[in-house]
């Protein structure tokens, strides 16, 4: 947290006043900010790295 406005700068993949808050379902990033981009995957992707979680069947970097 900044010393002086005690505001916390979040990891890839977390959210909240102090940072306890993992990001929710098809969202990632810095501060929770991106929409996993993933197209035959389930749904989710990772919450730090945004990479898709693809179903069998589907391939690539979106599960398509």
């Amino acid at each position: 947290c900044h010393h002086v406005t005690g505001e916390c700068s979040c990891p890839p993949g977390w959210t909240g006043h102090d940072c306890t808050h993992p990001c929710s379902s098809g969202r990632w990033g810095r501060d929770c900010a991106n929409s996993c981009a993933c197209d035959g995957g389930d749904g989710g992707c990772d919450p730090a790295t945004g990479t898709c979680s693809c179903q069998p069947g589907f391939t690539g970097q979106h599960c398509q």
